[in-house]
């Protein structure tokens, strides 16, 4: 399939070595402001997308696909594209005990289709992450999404994590995703998220997670995980219950086991996905 385009971006910075504070640990300020464009062009296919088998097609996402091959690797869904993809980041480090830090990293981007096909609009969401650091022990982050057509908020989600040493650590977070057709009947959630480790010693650690729907008063999953040290390895007991609205509520145990050379997950994944501990 041919395809064509261009990539062009650039970096500037800025250095305020008499920038102090002690509320935000700061001491002395880079700015760094990284704007960038993405052009990509595909003429129009052959045979479109409808009229393929479907085994490589496009699954249903809340952030932006990319543009690019070969990271857009869904093959059967390729169709024509004339977009330029906008994006502007901009970061402010600082110096504080552990050397340099981010005190704050925020991007915003979103897709102008030159000539849009007749399923799509000119104009995407547009997308913002953002992770803001005011201390080395707090994190607030944030991801939002916002229709420029219809002018109203698609998708909110912000976490507050405040790990202030190697004990305890806490995240609490609230995720909003307005109802999209394109995701089913009832995709939309107003969902409040906890997830509070404590290690207890070198070797015993536990985690306990909950989620709660606030549109009906549910408190959908419940996490409870005890970790173990085994030097060269680790293992994990995880007690879930979950609450299904239409049927009995499920229970279930799981016992994981990870080699420390070749882990089972990547770091934060049994507490981003704690699903995964169940194999899920």
């Amino acid at each position: 399939m041919f395809n064509t385009g261009a990539e062009v971006s650039f970096k500037a910075s800025r250095i305020w070595q008499g920038a102090h504070s002690k509320l935000f640990d700061m001491d002395g300020m880079r700015h760094v402001v990284e704007p960038s464009v993405n052009y990509v062009f595909v003429p129009t296919p052959n045979k479109p997308p409808t009229e393929l088998p479907q085994f490589d097609s496009q699954l249903s996402t809340l952030r932006l696909i990319p543009v690019d091959f070969p990271d857009y690797n869904s093959i059967d869904s390729i169709d024509s594209q004339n977009v330029l993809r906008l994006g502007l980041r901009n970061t402010l480090q600082t110096k504080r005990k552990n050397g340099v830090e981010n005190l704050f990293k925020w991007a915003v981007y979103a897709d102008w289709r030159l000539k849009p096909r007749p399923d799509q609009e000119t104009f995407t969401d547009v997308y913002s992450d953002l992770d803001f650091k005011p201390r080395s022990w707090i994190t607030l982050n944030s991801e939002t999404r916002y229709s420029i057509n219809d002018r109203q908020w698609r998708e909110a989600n912000h976490t507050l994590t405040l790990s202030p040493n190697s004990t305890w650590s806490w995240s609490v977070g609230h995720r909003y995703l307005r109802s999209d057709p394109a995701l089913g009947p009832d995709s939309g959630n107003n969902t409040i998220l906890s997830s509070f480790y404590y290690r207890f010693s070198e070797n015993w650690a536990g985690r306990l997670q909950h989620r709660f729907e606030a549109r009906d008063g549910t408190l959908e999953e419940q996490y409870y995980t005890l970790y173990r040290d085994f030097r060269s390895w680790t293992a994990a007991l995880t007690f879930r219950v979950r609450e299904s609205r239409i049927g009995p509520t499920d229970y279930g145990v799981a016992v994981t086991f990870s080699l420390k050379a070749i882990p089972r997950f990547k770091l934060g994944d049994d507490q981003n996905k704690p699903n995964l501990l169940l194999g899920g």
